[in-house]
């Protein structure tokens, strides 16, 4: 027969202590150890896609091959201007939607390197001036070396390179800059270009900043 003070004991011993107890534990938190390894995973993969500044190309030979095969015949001799966009990127898109409504600097030829379909941003752009040219990421990547957009080029009449980088200081910063950028190059303005912040265009540059595939 249990005594009094067994069944005291019995009473206050931890229910943690039953058959079983130490290995539920030891799931759960081997569980939770596993839900903040992917959390932080998928933090760490939207922090990159979202904050981080992305790589720009680097300014000589294979962007004056670029600058070759979207500029006409008569665009020769002249400031070039060359606007990157991936329709898939929200980013690019608010650019897009900025061109296609602003006033557009003088004497300057304009052309938008598109990755992707959409026909009605196409028509807005060309109104406002602009040269459009479909091309895809796969090309830009291996021929020309972009792996991000929205990307600003600023050529010379000499086919050089000036400014290669993006439109704010910030990421969905408050206004694009390209026309400030623009004529600051045209009067021999140095000054570092601003970070690249948008969208991965190259499969490796996106399977390394997001290699959960997230939306």
């Amino acid at each position: 027969m249990r005594t009094l003070a067994g069944a005291i004991l019995d009473a206050r011993r931890p229910k943690d202590d039953a058959p079983g107890s130490s290995l539920r534990r030891i799931v759960a938190y081997a569980a939770l150890s596993a839900w903040f390894v992917v959390m932080s995973a998928i933090a760490a993969s939207m922090l990159a896609r979202h904050v981080i500044p992305l790589p720009a190309p680097p300014r000589g030979g294979n962007l004056r091959a670029l600058l070759e095969a979207v500029r006409g015949p008569d665009d020769a001799g002249r400031w070039t201007a060359v606007h990157v966009l991936d329709t898939d990127c929200r980013c690019s898109r608010r650019i897009g939607e900025h061109l296609s409504v602003s006033d557009r600097p003088s004497d300057l030829v304009e052309v938008v390197l598109l990755v992707g379909e959409d026909a009605a941003l196409v028509d807005r752009l060309r109104s406002n001036g602009f040269g459009v040219t479909s091309v895809d990421a796969q090309t830009l990547s291996t021929t020309y070396e972009i792996e991000a957009a929205p990307l600003l080029l600023v050529v010379d009449p000499d086919g050089e390179t000036r400014y290669s980088g993006g439109y704010t200081a910030r990421k969905q910063g408050p206004e694009p800059r390209d026309r400030e950028i623009i004529d600051r190059v045209r009067r021999g303005g140095h000054d570092p270009p601003l970070p690249v912040y948008g969208c991965a265009t190259s499969r490796q540059l996106h399977e390394t900043l997001n290699p959960l595939e997230l939306p």
